[in-house]
């Protein structure tokens, strides 16, 4: 299981920040490390404890199954008082151990142990999820607050613009159709910023969300290092994984267990055909006030009784329920292999798909950088032609809002390809580079 404790001190202090009333007003938005994130869902997201707790009611699932091997002891105690004040009283303790029922105690057992083992991989891969899920909306916000800063930025150069063009009108060196539309441009940024702002507010509330935090916004996130965890996988590695995903990925297993506990299943039911031998043993004893013996006497000597013996069942007609349950049976442990076969293509999809989106998103990392480039460069000669009056408005306008979406492709394909590195690795199953940096332990 992965570590799912860490520094109280750490989490008390974030966790009062950020409930603290006007704490946004009056001391500084408190910071949100990538690694406290994920610690953070792993001991609070309440989807993870309630898979956590099968875990452990099959964990008693498997202790009361161990237990069937066990005798029973019985211990019954009766009296009864007549009309004519006649009294008696009767005791007896019985034992009874089952010898042989047709290996169904076995299986039984055999089956809550799978079952466990299958409910213990689904939790493994809970984690996996919670951990790339955290991760993957810590990286959205981590996005949203670098766009925000871009269009703080182009708000800033278009009201920059804007008491330029508004100089030059004055000066009666340009029509007042370019202030008009520059005051337009300044507030469509000033609109979009406002959009930026609500969007990284979204993302924050899902963010906590998936923590399992109460919903808050006033923080910010920082950037971790990501070039100290890579999981960047080559062909090779991810060749190899893709194979060994079908086999080890947690889900799988999980799967491959209830197939397993299905066949249990299949055993308990075909003991209802087999003989079932108990052994058993009864001490009783009475008291009766009509006899002269005191009730110390009756109990310990004439009426005590000691009997034990071997009870066997042998089963002739049961109205064909053993044969309808092993049918039933059966065709359960043949649903879960289908369900088994039907994951497995799902997996393949999944994986397919993270391997062609991983490596479209690598190329275009140097696709962007170069419309980048080429955006920037087209923005400074437009607003050098604009100065001297060589280009219009428009033209400036459209070489802006073409270095604008430039430097968002730049940030999203930055943080996408961070994103589809981890998700490769999530689909294929191989998250022990992850879990590392995170200094988490993997299951």
């Amino acid at each position: 299981m992965y570590l799912r404790t860490f520094s109280a001190a750490l989490f008390t202090l974030f966790f009062l920040v950020l409930t603290s009333p006007g704490q946004c007003v009056t001391q500084a938005e408190p910071v949100l490390a990538l690694k406290q994130a994920v610690r953070i869902a792993l001991k609070h997201n309440p989807s993870l404890a309630q898979q956590a707790n099968s875990v452990e009611i099959n964990k008693i699932s498997v202790s009361q199954q161990q237990s069937n091997f066990y005798p029973d002891l019985d211990a019954t105690l009766s009296g009864q008082d007549s009309a004519q004040n006649d009294f008696s009283l009767s005791t007896q303790l019985t034992s009874t151990l089952n010898l042989f029922n047709g290996f169904a105690d076995s299986a039984a057992l055999k089956n809550a142990e799978l079952e466990l083992d299958a409910v213990q991989e689904s939790l493994t891969r809970e984690q996996q999820s919670l951990v790339f899920e955290t991760f993957s909306n810590f990286v959205q916000v981590l996005t949203s607050q670098a766009l925000i800063q871009v269009k703080e930025k182009n708000l800033e150069e278009n009201r920059k613009l804007l008491e330029q063009i508004e100089t030059f009108h004055q000066a009666g060196r340009l029509p007042l159709s370019d202030l008009y539309q520059q005051q337009a441009e300044t507030k469509q940024a000033q609109l979009e910023l406002m959009e930026a702002q609500q969007s990284l507010s979204d993302n924050k509330l899902l963010l906590m969300q998936t923590m399992g935090m109460n919903p808050m916004s006033a923080y910010r996130v920082a950037e971790p290092d990501f070039d100290s965890w890579s999981v960047v996988l080559t062909d090779a590695e991810i060749a190899s994984l893709r194979v060994m995903a079908l086999d080890e990925r947690a889900d799988l297993k999980a799967q491959q267990y209830q197939i397993e506990a299905a066949g249990q299943q299949v055993l308990q039911a075909k003991a209802g055909q087999l003989p079932k031998l108990d052994l058993f043993a009864k001490l009783s004893s009475g008291y009766s006030s009509l006899d002269d013996e005191t009730f110390s006497e009756q109990l310990r000597d004439d009426s005590l009784d000691a009997t034990i013996g071997m009870s066997l069942t042998i089963p002739i007609f049961d109205r064909h329920l053993t044969r309808n349950e092993m049918a039933k049976a059966k065709i359960a442990q043949r649903n879960e292999q289908l369900t088994l076969k039907q994951k497995k293509l799902q997996v393949g999809l999944e994986i397919e798909q993270a391997i062609q989106e991983y490596r479209t998103t690598q190329q275009q990392v140097d696709v962007v950088q170069s419309k980048l480039i080429s955006a920037r460069q087209s923005l400074q000669s437009y607003e050098e032609r604009y100065r001297v009056g060589a280009s219009t408005l428009v033209e400036l306008t459209q070489a802006r809002t073409e270095y604008v979406t430039a430097v968002f492709d730049q940030i999203e394909v930055k943080y996408n390809l961070i994103t589809q590195e981890v998700a490769l690795a999530y689909y294929l199953g191989n998250m022990k580079p992850l879990f590392a940096a995170f200094e988490l332990e993997n299951s």
